[in-house]
């Protein structure tokens, strides 16, 4: 079966992570993807090795998913003879992916305006920070600063205590859902040019993305409402919530409908005598009552362990679930059951668990990630489809314009 993006060609110009998930999940349903890095290698190749002294240059999984099944290059962009290789790999693209600062695109000569006219039909794709306006739209950004922290997430949602600390956000959340927010807009782009002929401009911003994303929250928090954060885990919202059990494990449960989940919630910890009690029955009376309510449920699952109030909940139908660490979830029965993780074979030879790609399309089909190459690892392939002799690659290399780097 023909994917939905084949005859697609993707230009990448990305690192890190935000924009190289977009050029990934397009490649992954059927486009054909060229990423351009410095000979250096994008900076995200250090960031996977520094998360754990076992991975290298030839164990860097960390790098690969987001960047499996890439043709990689290693051009300078700064040299003449690597700028013209830029133009002719954009001629023939029909997307344009990016997370390179405004300021230095323009100063490439490669920003949309520049590139515009002589690419009229291009979807011209950037992942920004703060965006194209304002005072601090030239500044740098990471999914950290941008999407975590100036949305309120960091902040706002560690739980209050009496040390209250901050929580520490997880490398590259932030950035995998500006991915997607990209990939979205890139392929809404593409039908829009079936129809009109022209490309377009898409951007995604990380600090939009993350307004967006806590959405309710900059909402709520708005006067007179007046709702503050951050909130203890009593003021969060009991009878859901994170809750301690007897083994030391947590479980998480989530409120749903209350008037059709609290009656559940009662029967489930032994305690029918409590439904309709005037004390919870309405939304007034539970948050007049939210400390009791609360230590009620403090007290009862403390009685029993996570896997046992896990099957008591599977019988009233209660979304209750064990608060996993990240480290269980590569042994999660149920993401391997659907496909959610696979196993991935590195040129060290050591086997990786990785979360597969959540495409899963019938067009698509099953999705295996795979090591990318080294820096340059693809240069002389992709130089000599353009017309590009050897004599001539080993030249540019020579000059410093092109890097073929260690074949893989």
């Amino acid at each position: 079966m023909t994917k939905p993006l084949e005859g697609i060609k993707v230009l990448d110009l990305t690192t890190f992570v935000a924009a190289p998930v977009c050029a990934r999940m397009l490649g992954e349903m059927g486009a054909q993807v060229i990423k351009i890095e410095h000979p250096k290698g994008d900076g995200w190749r250090e960031f996977g090795m520094n998360f754990n002294s076992r991975f290298s240059h030839d164990e860097n999984p960390v790098f690969d998913i987001y960047n499996s099944g890439k043709k990689l290059i290693a051009l300078n962009l700064k040299s003449e003879e690597g700028k013209e290789i830029f133009w002719k790999l954009l001629e023939e693209a029909d997307v344009f992916v990016t997370n390179t600062r405004p300021d230095a695109l323009k100063r490439l000569g490669i920003d949309y305006d520049s590139v515009k006219e002589r690419c009229p039909s291009l979807v011209y794709a950037i992942v920004l920070g703060f965006g194209e306006q304002g005072p601090e739209a030239g500044r740098p950004a990471f999914d950290t600063t941008a999407f975590w922290t100036r949305s309120g997430f960091l902040r706002d949602l560690a739980p209050l205590t009496d040390s209250y600390v901050p929580i520490s956000p997880p490398s590259g959340v932030g950035d995998t859902v500006i991915g997607y927010n990209l990939t979205a807009q890139v392929c809404a782009a593409l039908i829009g040019r079936m129809k009109t002929g022209k490309g377009d401009f898409v951007r995604a911003g990380l600090y939009h993305t993350g307004i967006f994303t806590n959405g309710t929250m900059e909402i709520v928090t708005q006067r007179p409402w007046g709702r503050d954060y951050p909130m203890s885990r009593e003021q969060v919202g009991p009878p859901g919530g994170c809750y301690l059990c007897k083994d030391g494990e947590w479980l998480f449960l989530a409120n749903g409908q209350l008037s059709v989940s609290l009656p559940k919630m009662f029967t489930m910890i032994g305690r029918e005598d409590l439904i309709g009690d005037e004390r919870y029955a309405t939304r007034e009376a539970r948050i007049a009552n939210s400390k009791e309510l609360y230590e009620l449920f403090v007290e009862a699952y403390k009685t029993k362990t996570c896997d046992e109030w896990i099957e008591l909940s599977k019988k009233v139908d209660l979304p209750l679930v064990r608060m996993n660490h990240y480290s269980d979830v590569t042994s999660d029965e149920q993401a391997w059951a659907n496909g959610y993780l696979e196993k991935m074979e590195c040129r060290s030879g050591e086997t990786v668990i990785m979360p597969s790609v959540p495409i899963e399309m019938d067009s698509v089909g099953e999705i295996k990630t795979v090591p990318a190459p080294k820096v340059g690892g693809d240069t002389e392939e992709v130089l000599l489809s353009l017309g590009y002799t050897k004599e001539e690659i080993c030249a540019m290399e020579e000059r410093g314009a092109v890097y073929t780097g260690e074949k893989n």
